[in-house]
C-alpha cells in the first residue's frame, strides 16, 4: 500500500538534465509492525436479568446506569394486601396456638383419668382426635404464614453481584412474579470492533491491539473473530488489560504482524511508470531506476521490501530530476 505519497511526474525537459545535484544516504534493514486501525465500543461480558421473586408496585433504590455493589438493596415490592394477610395469620396463629395448648392440656387430663380409671376411653380418644385436628389446622396456617413471609423477604431484590444496573422497570408499576425489573452488566467487559472485512484472514487471535479513548489508553489482545459481516464489517472481540467504562468509544490499532524491510524518507521515492522506485547512485555518478514494494506507510518515511543490492546508495534531493542512466553531481 502506497499512501499519501506525492506522485511526481517527470517532466520532458528532467530527460535532457546533465547537472542534477543529489545527496545520497545507504538504509539500513529494520522491524516495523504492519497495523489496521478500526473503531468500536465497550461491551459487558455477560448480562443477568434481574427478575422478581415476588409481586407489588416497585420502588427503586438505584438509578438507571449506575453501578451496584453486591448485596446492596437494588428495589422492593410493596404489596398492602400482603402485609394485611401477614398481619391477619399472625393473629390468627396466636389464637389457633392458644387453642391447641388448651386442648394439649385438656388431653394430659383426659389421659391421666383414663389411666386412673376415673375417665371414660371415648372421652380420651375423642380429645385426641380434637388435638390433631387443631394441630392440622395450625400446621396449614403455618404453612400459609411461612409462604407469605417469603414473599414479603423476597421482595427486597438485592443486586447478586457487582455490576452496571440498566434497563430498570418504571417506578411504582405493578411487578408480577416472574417479571424482569432490570439488567445487571458484568463489571469484566470486552471491546467490539468493527474491522473491513477483507481483513478477515489476517487477523487471529492473540493479536495485540493498542486501544485509544477519551478515558485512557490502554492495551487489549484479540479473543474471538466473529465470521458474520454487515455491510463489509466484520466484529473484532478484544479483551483490554484494564476494565472500561461500558459503551466507551474507542480508536484501535490491531498489530497484524511484523515485517523487516528498509526504512527511507518518502521524498527519495518517485513514481515511474506508475510504480514507486528508487535511483541507484553508482561509483561513476550514474543514476539507475529500482523499483519498490512498500510494505507500510507512515508520515514522512516509508518501509520497504528489502530488494536492493547491499549497501546501495539511493539518490535522495531533486529525485524527480532524474531519469535511468543520467549523470549526476554529489553534494
Amino acid at each position: 500500500m502506497f499512501l499519501k505519497l506525492v506522485i511526481i511526474f517527470v517532466s520532458t525537459l528532467s530527460l535532457w538534465a546533465t547537472d542534477v545535484s543529489v545527496t545520497l544516504f545507504t538504509p539500513s534493514q529494520t522491524e516495523r509492525a504492519i497495523t489496521l486501525s478500526a473503531i468500536g465500543k465497550v461491551e459487558s461480558t455477560k448480562q443477568t436479568s434481574v427478575i422478581a421473586k415476588s409481586s407489588g408496585i416497585l420502588h427503586l433504590a438505584v438509578a438507571n446506569n449506575s453501578f451496584v455493589i453486591k448485596g446492596s438493596i437494588i428495589a422492593t415490592l410493596s404489596s398492602e394486601k400482603r402485609d394485611k394477610k401477614l398481619q391477619f395469620l399472625q393473629e390468627k396463629l396466636l389464637l389457633q396456638k392458644g387453642e391447641a395448648d388448651s386442648f394439649r392440656e385438656k388431653l394430659k387430663r383426659s389421659q391421666e383419668k383414663y389411666k386412673m380409671g376415673v375417665g371414660s376411653k371415648n372421652s380420651y380418644i375423642n380429645d385426641k382426635i380434637a388435638l390433631m385436628q387443631l394441630s392440622e389446622v395450625l400446621q396449614s396456617t403455618k404453612n400459609e404464614y411461612a409462604i407469605l413471609q417469603l414473599a414479603k423477604k423476597n421482595a427486597t431484590i438485592l443486586a447478586k453481584k457487582s455490576a452496571t444496573i440498566l434497563q430498570l422497570a418504571a417506578e411504582n408499576s405493578f411487578i408480577k412474579y416472574g417479571g424482569k425489573i432490570a439488567t445487571l452488566l458484568d463489571e469484566n467487559n470486552h471491546v467490539k470492533l468493527f474491522v473491513a472485512g477483507d481483513y478477515a484472514s489476517q487477523i487471529q487471535r492473540g493479536m495485540e491491539v493498542t486501544l485509544q479513548s477519551s478515558y485512557k489508553n490502554s492495551f487489549a489482545k484479540v479473543i474471538n473473530i466473529v465470521p458474520k459481516t454487515s455491510q463489509n464489517l466484520m466484529e473484532v472481540i478484544v479483551k483490554p488489560e484494564q476494565s472500561l467504562p461500558l459503551n466507551l468509544q474507542v480508536n484501535a490499532t490491531i498489530q497484524l504482524k511484523k515485517v523487516k524491510g528498509l526504512l527511507i524518507p518518502k521524498e527519495a521515492i518517485v513514481l515511474v511508470q506508475n510504480h514507486p522506485a528508487v535511483y541507484l547512485i553508482d561509483d561513476k555518478n550514474i543514476a539507475h531506476v529500482a523499483f519498490v514494494e512498500i510494505q507500510k506507510d507512515m508520515v514522512d518515511k516509508a518501509l520497504i521490501k528489502n530488494t536492493l543490492p547491499k549497501n546501495a546508495k539511493i539518490a535522495l534531493k531533486n529525485t524527480y530530476m532524474l531519469h535511468d542512466n543520467l549523470q549526476v553531481s554529489i553534494k
